[in-house]
């Protein structure tokens, strides 16, 4: 089963930053391989929310899973830039038929329930 996908609003805000940072800082290739590496992982999680890798979070809140971008570096195209480290995770949760995105966070962030929308 392939699950719905839905970007949360600060997912959306998390994704355009991140995007928007590694263009400024390191060019287009590699903000082009990220944003490559964020579709596939939302691929991934939408064919399997608890793919090997993701972790359980119910301390973000009630069904809250995460899963670090590295899980997925091999799902990105030969043809694409590939991200050597990347260094973010998704945040995230599955309800009935949707997987529902609520956060794309660094990874050095200490993150708590405070930081994930209700």
């Amino acid at each position: 089963m392939t699950y719905r996908l839905k970007l949360g609003v600060e997912a959306e805000a998390d994704i355009d930053d991140i995007l928007e940072w590694s263009f400024s800082h390191f060019g287009e290739s590699v903000s082009d391989g990220y944003r490559a590496l964020v579709l596939a992982t939302l691929a991934h999680i939408a064919r399997d929310p608890e793919l090997p890798g993701s972790h359980e979070r119910n301390d973000l809140g009630q069904g809250m899973r995460t899963v670090h971008l590295r899980t997925c570096r091999n799902e990105v195209s030969p043809a694409e830039r590939r991200i050597a480290s990347p260094r973010h995770f998704m945040i995230y949760r599955k309800i009935g038929g949707v997987v529902q995105v609520v956060r794309l966070l660094h990874e050095a962030m200490d993150i708590s329930a405070q930081h994930i929308p209700k």
